[in-house]
């Protein structure tokens, strides 16, 4: 009896130990994206370049998915030592670059902002899921089947954004997501603080660090549109809060800058009447 008790308090200073270690290395990988994310943001050659080359952010987005999936699933890769770290700092690093073309076009103050809210956000979930004694790894089919009806839901009203301009409907996408991605966050923090029905192993530290990291990659990309649409912290939102239409025109051979137009909508152009004014769409504007 004794020595069984030994054994639990082992494995439980052990997996307090792989907790900590989990959480602080997520945090280190939030720190190193927000220090490029900056960088970018600041220095307008960078963002110039991921403007008029966003290809590039999504070729090393696509590598950082493809080598995540495998990571995943070829177990043997996720216990080389060495080797395992430098797969981790690759995919953290493509997914950082990845998202570099909507940071080009967000200004800093929004980007820290809501950064800060989207980490908030997970450890507060986190936290949450570490206290509650409902124990969702046994319901993780109920959580399947709520993600899949909220997935319905999603589906419709970004439709509706993209096909009818319904106002809103993109805010009501973005909760529902951001829902059931902190559903999943309070599962995951189940599986890593162990004492539940499923639990993650306790030499996986870089899997579980890359799962929470890319739980708050989710909720954090939902949040360009605010960033760049309404730009709250910039207060470069206009009276009626409408959104508002940029023109990124490329620079052409002979000219490094880039000219940005912001236009307003609503707006009345001294040389045409009232009843004349463009539209967005015939302006031939691109709407942010």
């Amino acid at each position: 009896m004794e020595e069984r008790r030994q054994r639990m308090r082992a494995y439980r200073r052990a997996r307090r130990k792989f907790a900590c270690v989990v959480y602080m290395v997520t945090i280190a990988w939030m720190v190193l994206a927000l220090l490029q994310w900056l960088l970018v943001s600041l220095i307008s050659d960078i963002s110039l370049a991921f403007i008029e080359f966003y290809w590039i952010s999504v070729i090393f987005f696509a590598l950082a998915m493809v080598m995540v999936t495998l990571f995943i699933f070829f177990e043997r890769i996720r216990f080389i030592i060495g080797l395992n770290w430098l797969i981790t700092l690759l995919i953290v690093e493509f997914v950082i670059i990845g998202i570099f073309a909507l940071v080009a076009r967000s200004l800093w103050p929004d980007l820290v902002m809501w950064f800060f809210i989207c980490v908030l956000l997970v450890f507060l979930f986190v936290l949450l899921g570490s206290i509650i004694p409902h124990d969702l790894t046994l319901d993780v089919v109920i959580l399947f089947v709520m993600a899949f009806i909220f997935l319905i839901v999603t589906i419709f009203f970004i439709m509706m954004h993209i096909l009818i301009a319904m106002p809103y409907s993109f805010v009501v996408f973005q909760i529902f997501i951001s829902v059931i991605v902190l559903l999943f966050v309070m599962y995951h923090a189940q599986t890593i603080n162990g004492g539940r029905f499923a639990e993650m192993r306790l030499n996986d530290h870089l899997l579980a660090s890359l799962i929470l990291f890319h739980d708050f990659i989710i909720i954090f990309l939902l949040t360009f549109y605010a960033q760049i649409v309404y730009r709250i912290a910039s207060n470069k939102t206009s009276t009626t809060a409408t959104p508002q239409y940029v023109t990124w025109v490329r620079p052409s051979s002979n000219s490094e800058v880039e000219d940005v137009t912001t236009v307003d909508p609503n707006a009345v152009d001294s040389e045409n009447p009232p009843d004349e004014v463009k539209s967005p769409d015939e302006a031939s504007m691109i709407f942010f």
